[in-house]
């Protein structure tokens, strides 16, 4: 059996940009296991190779795949739905990801002439068997030409055990970035789930109820970057994905004494404003385990707004961590969001003015402060999404804001389905692009 496993494009049409993607890691775990079954896998990232629907055709033909997986998201949903419906070749069609669970009902709407398997869930472990013919798992929804499967946490396909979820790094084809100290850097996953219920994510906890959080052992990720650092010798820098690295005071310490031990290693990862209320007598101790930058989800600067979205944490903490945080000499790269529903101009200028604040501050510390700004886009699966849809407010195609392609290099993240803010669409334009602006200059 041979299996085609494409990371979707982000656009229809081939294009030409200099941009840089983060790996699709969760599609490499997938081949990692369909290899280990002994199937014949091919991994083909359109978004790295910037593919456009002609070009996925063209591919499709010439390898005439017995299965072509593909994942789907909310802003590729049309572009993935035209793959499906087009789809040259015969073969079975199998879609997975994270929005699948909310959509699995539409995608059985679409006219689609082949064979369709729906995964819910994470997929490591159920797909090889399921190709394979030996899945011992009914799906839940079956006829003659489409079967529907969930993998929850019940399931024995789910993989419950992160350390036995194994990535074969050969699929990534030594594909590096070069962050932007110059560094050549590799991704790590080290964690699924989160412990936050934040309205507009995806990944919320009341929206995943059927699944649990699962940490890799201390000695497992040690292992891997271990294992990086001797097969890429060049490498220097590690980016840490998952949203719950530094979760508390025993995950900051694990981290400290894990990068202690590759002094040649700087990292960066992402966390959350309330790890460090409690904790910030550990960050010169982070500090010299040679963490970078930290990523830290502020959304917001409107306590109002922030209450809204459910995001846990009040502004004045978000200064007052930010802050220690740049003292200690660690960077901060701050996501910021603008056009939440019903977002007033007042409360977007309390945004700008808090990514402002913190520039400022910045500039008086070893440590740099920069951010990633975007338009606010509801997600399906998400509780501001649902919550569209029952106030009986429109959905527009996600489609490119062509008014924020000012700036080099962030294309991707220009999507947006329209204004759900009461500020003009030129007001909201405005706040992303001056507070992009601030550190602009720096920023990739």
């Amino acid at each position: 059996m041979k299996l085609l496993l494409i990371n979707s494009p982000l656009y229809r049409e081939h294009t030409e940009t200099d941009e840089e993607y983060l790996p699709p890691l969760g599609l490499y775990y997938i081949a990692t296991h369909l290899k280990k079954a002994n199937i014949e896998v091919e991994v083909v990232d359109c978004v790295e190779e910037r593919l456009g629907v002609d070009e996925i055709f063209k591919l499709l033909v010439n390898r005439k795949p017995d299965y072509f997986a593909l994942n789907i998201f909310t802003q590729n949903l049309e572009t993935v739905r035209e793959i499906a419906e087009k789809c040259p070749v015969r073969t079975t069609l199998i879609i997975g990801g994270q929005v699948v669970k909310s959509i699995f009902s539409e995608i059985m709407t679409w006219s689609i002439s082949n064979n369709l398997i729906i995964i819910i869930g994470e997929s490591e472990l159920i797909l090889p068997e399921i190709i394979k013919g030996t899945c011992e798992q009914q799906p839940f929804y079956c006829d003659e030409t489409k079967k529907v499967y969930r993998v929850e946490n019940t399931s024995s396909y789910f993989p419950s055990d992160l350390d036995k979820v194994c990535l074969d790094r050969a699929f990534l084809k030594d594909r590096r970035l070069i962050n932007h100290y110059g560094e050549r850097e590799v991704a790590v996953i080290t964690s699924r789930g989160c412990t936050y219920d934040c309205a507009f994510c995806g990944a919320a906890r009341s929206k995943n109820c059927d699944t649990t959080i699962r940490l890799r052992s201390y000695i497992d990720v040690k292992n891997e970057i271990t294992a990086i650092t001797s097969t890429h010798p060049d490498v220097s820098s590690i980016r840490i994905l998952d949203d719950l690295f530094l979760r508390d005071i025993k995950s900051i310490n694990a981290a400290i004494k894990l990068f202690s031990g590759f002094p040649q290693i700087s990292w960066r990862g992402m966390a959350h404003i309330l790890t460090f209320v409690k904790t910030r007598d550990l960050l010169p101790l982070l500090h010299e385990s040679n963490c970078r930058e930290l990523f830290v989800g502020v959304e917001s600067g409107s306590n109002h707004i922030r209450e809204r979205i459910n995001k846990s944490g009040t502004t004045r903490q978000v200064v007052e961590t930010i802050t220690e945080i740049l003292k200690t000499g660690i960077d901060v790269k701050a996501y910021l969001m603008f056009g939440f529903p019903n977002e007033t101009k007042s409360e977007a200028n309390e945004t700008y003015a808090l990514a402002k604040k913190l520039k400022t501050v910045s500039e008086m510390t070893e440590g740099n402060f920069r951010v990633s700004v975007f338009q606010f886009r509801p997600y399906h699966g998400t509780t501001l999404y649902d919550e569209l849809i029952e106030n009986g407010v429109g959905i527009g195609a996600t489609r490119q804001n062509e008014s924020l392609n000012i700036f080099e290099r962030r294309l991707q993240f220009n999507f947006y389905s329209g204004n759900y803010s009461r500020m003009s669409d030129e007001d909201l334009n405005k706040f992303v692009l001056q507070t992009q602006q601030l550190t602009e200059e720096t920023n990739a």
